[in-house]
């Protein structure tokens, strides 16, 4: 096994399994709250799925970002354009991974806090934990697409994979800019706030 198939294999899996945890998996056992207090309610009411839930989202949600990492280190070379951008992509994707073990390890106090702790001024640090944790998660989507944007680019110049599969990772980056531009700002961290 080497880093091609591990990466490839993450780069299909993951983002299916990213999906089905988002979206159904998660809602489902936990539920998604209006503001960051109905979310540390959720995540105390069954501390043990929901820690068991969050560790394996962390691992469904960095295994995304570590394929696009190998991927990119299996094209970098600093002696060409196409390899100095995979480069930089490879840096981008590194920082995304760490961007998420921190994201999704700020929930873990949240819930290890025992229950008669959590009141008063704990319940409101543990509010603007989840807020904290809550205004991540767009960074990371930044951060992607201009990840994605970087290694699409590469990968066109490089004319050694598909030139659709590289025209399309490069049109998802541009998009996903687009997109964080368009509707991101909507999204304000502060609307989660107690």
């Amino acid at each position: 096994m080497n880093s091609k198939t591990v990466g490839s294999w993450m780069l299909i899996i993951a983002p299916v399994l990213f999906i089905l945890m988002l979206f159904f998996i998660w809602p489902a056992v936990v539920g998604d709250g209006e503001n960051a207090a109905e979310d540390v309610t959720n995540l105390r009411e069954n501390r043990t799925a929901v820690s068991i839930l969050l560790i394996v989202g962390t691992i469904i949600f960095a295994s995304m970002s570590i394929g696009y990492t190998l991927l990119s280190w299996a094209r970098a070379d600093g002696s060409t354009r196409e390899g100095t951008l995979a480069s930089i992509a490879s840096i981008i994707f590194v920082g995304i991974t760490t961007m998420v073990f921190i994201m999704m390890g700020t929930t873990f106090p949240v819930i290890g806090t025992a229950t008669e702790k959590m009141i008063g001024d704990r319940l409101i640090e543990a509010q603007w934990v989840m807020v904290l944790s809550d205004s991540m998660f767009p960074s990371i989507m930044l951060a992607w697409a201009f990840g994605n944007v970087v290694l699409g680019s590469a990968l066109l110049l490089e004319n050694k994979i598909n030139k659709i599969a590289s025209g399309f990772l490069l049109a998802v980056g541009i998009l996903m800019v687009i997109m964080h531009l368009l509707a991101g700002v909507e999204d304000k961290p502060g609307s989660r706030i107690p």
